[in-house]
């Protein structure tokens, strides 16, 4: 008995009987159409220009916001100008400082941190009367 092996046919692919005799997968339809939609996608620019918004909007320059979080101010200036992407740790950092999800600093979905947190510590109050 073999590993299995993948065969590409065409369009589709199927995972080869002889090299496992236990599996058998088969699969010979088109590639799935990409959706239509709007994707969602990081942007390095957009993102320092949200964080540069974020920064502004609490009344901070660059040197006392690298102060507060310890990160290098050029560093800040960078990432606000989209020179470098932000580290995940550097979000992070961005995320609890702003109060703001990584999902918002990232690819700009906004969501209220507050709400959200009601909504686990609802979740969380539920499951112990529910224990009890």
């Amino acid at each position: 008995m073999g590993y299995p092996m993948f065969c590409f046919i065409g369009t589709g692919f199927f995972l080869h009987r002889h090299a496992a005799p236990f599996l058998t997968f088969r699969w010979s339809g088109s590639v799935p159409a990409v959706r239509k939609e709007k994707r969602m996608y990081y942007d390095q620019h957009v993102c320092g220009a949200r964080i540069q918004e974020l920064r502004k909007s609490k009344g901070y320059t660059q040197e006392a916001l690298a102060e507060a979080i310890d990160i290098d101010a050029k560093r800040i200036s960078k990432i606000e100008r989209g020179v470098i992407s932000a580290s995940y740790n550097d979000m992070i950092l961005f995320s609890e400082f702003f109060g703001v999800t990584l999902d918002y600093l990232i690819i700009g979905k906004r969501q209220d941190v507050d709400a959200l947190k009601k909504r686990v510590q609802d979740a969380i109050t539920q499951l112990q009367e529910a224990l009890m």
